[in-house]
């Protein structure tokens, strides 16, 4: 009986942790966006201030900086796995 509550745990909690395709997936998408962050912020803002893109990137770098990693680290690889399963 306990042994079969701490498998379905550790299978619950292999959700949280990524392998190593993952990983490099995810920290490829970060850098870009990271990138992408500073082209805009450098670039086109600094040329004409009144594109949209640049109302997001004056929130600051450190929100966005979350934002990313929440999304390229925990939500999208949840997603691709959903997807690859179906």
């Amino acid at each position: 009986m306990l042994f079969g509550v701490v498998k379905e745990s550790i299978c619950h909690m292999r959700i949280f942790f990524l392998t190593s395709s993952e990983i490099r997936f995810a920290l490829k998408g970060f850098a870009l966006k990271v990138i992408l962050f500073f082209v805009i912020e450098f670039l086109v803002c600094q040329l004409d201030d009144s594109r949209a893109a640049c109302r997001l990137v004056e929130r600051g770098f450190f929100p966005s900086l979350a934002v990313f990693a929440v999304m390229d680290f925990l939500v999208i690889p949840r997603l691709r796995r959903r997807i690859k399963a179906r």
